[in-house]
């Protein structure tokens, strides 16, 4: 019989229990007792097995109570000898429904379709911190996410702040100062990074797998979480089987202790609240179902950013949710239309070929007698050979008059007259025209369309006093109105 094959109820109350590892190929939990187990009771072992009594002949109770005390120790220094870095890069969760192909098929089924709905992963190294260390960097990285420099300020200062709950639970400043230095000296890289535009997030990983660093930044969460449980005992109290304080001491600020639902919601209610960040956990369990049991520790609020995390029994690590996919719509060219050559809709419609510059106001009234045009395509536009009155002489009429002066000045008229207008250039087949609608023609002006208010004190206009062909109209009283 192999010793593996022992139940741990038979080695008495004083067996070892060590932390349990769930290997995904069984999906049962294992074991790893100390060496130094086995070397106490090697031939009692042995005989046992021999005489075929191994679930009964051995007892633990035969130790010496000295013997029992080492036995002790050693079973609570035991440490697994855990391979691989504290945090990973990213990867395909793929890897873990690998690991679940054949274990249990609960395990196998939630695992696969987790590969779906959060297809990329962080592993942390399983060695007691991995909880702490899981909400610490989902909690920087959210922020480097978010790429905004005021918050992370803002974050830092709110963090510092909370020095005043570890004086206020008697922590001393000279020693907790260097783990809050840690946590700042991140907060400080993440804003260089912002600000010289690196999307890349090699630097955080890199500052977590630094086991100094990042045991520095644990310790500053963990100190915060216990100050906050001190502060606050009525909301914890009652979901704890020790005494608060003694609570605090051995499972939040002793390292290499894992965290555990009554810590976690703590770290998230001193810590992460204030951040606007949302905490989700993902249970891998054997409940109904084809996906994990999501559960979130904050409240439904809007939140900035989320950190998930994917719970394994006795494991924390981080999960992604898909990127969205940003689809960008075709650029249309509208103003394809307005350079099309396109035939004139009424055979008697005039086309004009004067300035296009006079041509973009609306309604502009054009009068064929004036310009002397044919239809003809457009040309490029005529040079300005003309001498334009200064706008004052061109608008002075419409603007009113100072409340001291009691009547509008006098415009002075021109000494002479502008010069004659030169014919307009031929146009070219290749430019724009026209499309006059008949809707905004007049009755009784059937090449023209309504006068608007630039044209009338244009010099271009024969109405106008200034222009040379000017003649005053006449009225006389047998003229019907028109």
């Amino acid at each position: 019989m192999p010793v593996s094959d022992i139940p741990f109820a038979h080695f008495g109350p004083y067996s070892y229990t060590p932390d349990r590892h769930y290997f995904p190929s069984t999906g049962q939990p294992q074991f790893a007792a100390p060496f130094s187990f086995l070397t106490h009771s090697i031939p009692q072992i042995t005989l046992a097995f021999q005489q075929g009594r191994a679930s009964s002949a051995y007892n633990m109770a035969a130790l010496s109570p000295d013997e029992m005390e080492r036995f002790q120790q050693l079973s609570n220094n035991f440490e697994p000898n855990v391979q691989g870095p504290l945090v990973t890069p990213k990867q395909s969760s793929h890897a873990i429904a690998d690991e679940y192909a054949n274990a249990d098929p609960t395990y196998a089924t939630k695992t696969s379709t987790l590969a779906l709905t959060h297809p990329m992963s962080r592993i942390m190294k399983g060695d007691g911190n991995c909880g702490w260390r899981a909400v610490a960097f989902g909690y920087f990285e959210n922020l480097f996410l978010l790429r905004d420099p005021l918050r992370v300020q803002r974050e830092l200062i709110r963090l510092k702040s909370m020095n005043t709950l570890l004086d206020q639970v008697g922590q001393q400043e000279h020693l907790y100062e260097i783990f809050v230095d840690e946590s700042e000296a991140v907060f400080n890289q993440i804003l260089e990074a912002i600000q010289k535009g690196i999307q890349d997030d090699s630097f955080l990983v890199h500052a977590f797998n630094e086991e100094y660093n990042s045991n520095a930044i644990i310790t500053h969460f963990r100190l915060l979480t216990s100050a906050w449980m001190r502060l606050n005992p009525g909301r914890y109290q009652a979901f704890l089987s020790l005494p608060l304080e003694q609570y605090c001491a051995t499972r939040v600020e002793t390292v290499k202790t894992e965290i555990d639902e009554v810590g976690l919601q703590a770290l998230v209610d001193g810590v992460i609240e204030g951040s606007e960040l949302a905490v989700e956990i993902l249970y891998l369990d054997r409940s109904e179902g084809e996906v994990v049991t999501p559960h979130l520790l904050t409240p439904n609020r809007p939140s900035v950013g989320t950190i998930r995390l994917l719970y394994r029994p006795g494991h924390y690590d981080l999960l992604y949710r898909p990127e969205p996919i940003v689809t960008m719509a075709p650029v249309v060219n509208y103003q394809y239309g307005i350079t099309s050559n396109y035939s004139p809709w009424d055979q008697g419609a005039l086309s004009f070929d004067v300035d296009p510059h006079l041509m973009a106001i609306p309604n502009l009234m054009m009068d064929p007698a004036a310009f002397a045009v044919n239809p003809s395509p457009m040309s490029a536009p005529v040079s300005n050979s003309y001498r334009m009155s200064p706008p004052h002489d061109l608008y002075l009429q419409h603007t009113p008059p100072p409340v001291s002066i009691p009547s509008p000045p006098v415009v002075p008229r021109m000494s002479a007259p502008p010069p004659p207008m030169t014919s307009a250039p031929n146009r070219s087949s290749d430019g724009p025209q026209i499309r006059l609608n008949p809707l905004v023609m007049k009755n009784n002006l059937s090449h023209s369309l309504p006068v608007t208010t630039p044209f009338k004190n244009s010099p271009y206009n024969q109405a106008h006093f200034q222009n040379q062909d000017f003649e005053p109209i006449h009225w006389e009283p047998n003229e019907s109105r028109k």
